[in-house]
């Protein structure tokens, strides 16, 4: 198995925000994880990427316990995160942002020959290069490659957010919220870039609260209620749920 979770719980003091929340993900799939606000979504996907510590359950990455890594672990093991609001050096142009993010890159690419680089390591400046041109080319940000991050529109800010979370060379990537803020053409341009991602072998866990978006192009979605799971399989089932639709739309609906 891809990734197994087993029981994770995370606790604030008193508040319980993830309550023994178990799914797989199989290699190569798109999974979406919805929910009401406070249902414990980036909560969730934080400690899969090791930014928070589970307060119990485990979380296994291809067969190994990764609970309780740190990101700098789980990001070179293969599992990276993207966050709401990008984190982007604004100053800098698309491209340079995206060099910057290729440190996991360089890392895999030359273990600890990677110091050389500094003192211009032949042939390894040419192919994160190359690798850079993919990526951005995955992303559809060829044509903005040269502008400065502070004049992109809030899309393209995304985007960038995407690729420079490619250039880590993920395996699986996790998605916090990425259509939040974006317009329908936006959203559609989205959803082609994501599916992009896979066919050229990411796998992909997404949280949004834009429903229609995930049930789109995702094979399974997971519902969260409460920190708890409430439902999970196909889109349409999920969506159909009586439970889920409690839980957006009150009881009268269900």
């Amino acid at each position: 198995m891809f990734l197994e979770v087993e029981d994770l719980t995370k606790r604030f003091g008193g508040v319980v925000a993830v309550s023994g929340v178990s799914f797989k993900i199989q290699k190569g799939e798109i999974v979406g994880i919805l929910g009401p606000n406070g249902s414990g979504k980036t909560t969730l996907l934080s400690l899969l990427a090791g930014l928070l510590a589970p307060t119990s359950g485990r979380v296994l990455w291809q067969g190994r316990d990764i609970s309780g890594f740190k990101p700098d672990a789980i990001a070179a093991a293969g599992i990276v995160k993207t966050f709401q609001n990008p984190q982007l050096f604004a100053e800098l142009s698309v491209h340079d942002n995206v060099m910057i993010a290729s440190h996991l890159a360089l890392k895999r690419l030359l273990g600890s020959r990677r110091l050389g680089t500094f003192f211009c390591a032949k042939g390894a400046d040419r192919e994160l290069q190359i690798r850079a041109e993919r990526v951005l080319e995955l992303c559809r940000l060829t044509a903005v490659v040269d502008k400065p991050a502070t004049n992109l529109s809030y899309g393209e800010e995304k985007m960038l957010g995407v690729a420079m979370a490619m250039m880590c060379e993920p395996k699986l990537l996790l998605l916090d919220e990425p259509a939040s803020g974006l317009g329908h053409e936006e959203v559609v341009h989205l959803g082609l870039v994501l599916r992009d991602l896979r066919e050229h072998g990411t796998t992909l866990c997404i949280i949004d609260h834009k429903v229609a978006f995930l049930a789109d192009f995702a094979h399974r979605l997971i519902a969260l209620q409460n920190g708890m799971k409430i439902a999970e399989g196909h889109p349409k089932d999920v969506l159909s749920d009586p439970t889920v639709i409690t839980a957006y739309l009150g009881r009268h609906h269900a």
